[in-house]
């Protein structure tokens, strides 16, 4: 199962910071994710597409394209909308 691991607020509305998720493509792993944590619902994704300023990765690479294949060995990383100044 590829493992996602969660960053900054997405922790405290999980209530974890990592996550073993099965799934064959990076949008069926989110899917998955946000009806494991509802809490998420609306945070990551938005109307079925990755929202803007979030970002994720799959092994440290970049990952917009939610039809991506992921593999068990897979890290898949999320990270919300960081501002600062």
């Amino acid at each position: 199962m590829p493992t996602v691991k969660l960053y900054a607020n997405l922790r405290k509305l999980a209530g974890t910071r990592e996550l073993s998720i099965t799934g064959p493509t990076l949008g069926a792993v989110v899917n998955v994710l946000v009806r494991q944590n509802p809490a998420l619902d609306g945070v990551v994704l938005e109307n079925g597409q990755i929202r803007p300023h979030v970002v994720i990765t799959v092994n440290g690479h970049n990952a917009v394209d939610l039809d991506a294949s992921v593999t068990e060995q897979d890290v898949i990383a999320i990270f919300p909308p960081i501002a600062g100044g």
